[in-house]
């Protein structure tokens, strides 16, 4: 896997404060931050690690949890988040008011930039699952071509609100299992497929590896590059840890946090890891 090192970023670790919460959804919120201090958010694929508890009664998350960049407002220095609340931590997080504090780090990671310099003059099928959904909206914000977004969630009543989807994606496919909701009944992998008879493009897509793993063969079939913002357990972050490995078809193991999250999906070893 081809990575370039000159994109390798410090992260910074910071004091944030919250800006708002606001609900986008059954059990789905933007959080978005105000930083202290700027860095290099906008390579979409990009993550930080959040917290807003304190140093550790026995109650608290020992980790902090690491989230991808939803948006990025630079002349603000504001970052937005897609949080969907499943865990302590992440209810947590959806409990903060105007004005809380809280601990950030980051940018962490490699983004789709790094394999695709000109990403935002290239047209593509971006690909979500449930929050996969959150590092899509800061690819469309700084792209100049056409994008198609197919977004699926299991149940319709989990989509996003409309509205708000469509503010960030005109362009927008929504699919759900049970057929509820504003979505079509069905996969958002069917749904594509459909598209890439008609047209093929580039595929950039993030959600459960599950889904990751169904877009490769469709990819190969296709002959088009299937780029992917992978999903791990990870504790550091920091490629310390070794907890986010993952393995490539030749074998070898990368780390998602510092290798990625965004690599290529042809590349992966989805049956192994």
């Amino acid at each position: 896997m081809t990575q370039n090192p000159t994109l390798t970023r410090r992260p910074i670790s910071q004091t944030a404060k919250v800006l708002s919460l606001t609900p986008r959804g059954k059990n789905l919120y933007q959080l978005t931050l105000k930083l202290a201090t700027l860095g290099p958010f906008a390579d979409p694929g990009l993550f930080a690690r959040l917290r807003s508890w304190g140093p550790a009664p026995a109650a608290y998350p020992l980790l902090d949890r690491p989230f991808s960049i939803h948006r990025y407002r630079p002349n603000q220095g504001e970052l937005d988040f897609l949080i969907r609340p499943v865990g302590l931590g992440t209810n947590l997080l959806t409990q903060c008011r105007l004005g809380d504090p809280i601990q950030l780090l980051g940018p962490l990671g490699q983004g789709l930039g790094n394999l695709i310099p000109d990403y935002k003059n290239r047209p593509f099928y971006l690909v979500a699952g449930g929050v996969g959904l959150a590092p899509m909206a800061n690819l469309i914000d700084q792209s100049k071509g056409p994008n198609h977004l197919f977004y699926g969630e299991r149940e319709g009543q989990s989509l996003i609100d409309k509205a708000y989807l469509t503010s960030f994606a005109p362009n927008f496919t929504a699919v759900s299992e049970d057929g509820l909701g504003y979505g079509e009944k069905g996969l958002v992998t069917q749904s594509l497929k459909a598209a890439l008879e008609r047209e093929r493009r580039t595929i950039f897509a993030c959600g459960p590896q599950g889904l990751l793993a169904a877009l490769a063969p469709l990819a190969r079939s296709y002959g088009v590059n299937c780029y992917v913002a992978a999903e791990a357990y990870m504790a550091c972050g920091l490629g310390v840890c070794l907890s986010c490995g993952h393995y490539l078809v030749d074998g070898s193991r990368i780390r998602l946090c510092q290798d990625g999250p965004v690599v290529d999906g042809l590349l992966m070893d989805w049956e192994k890891s």
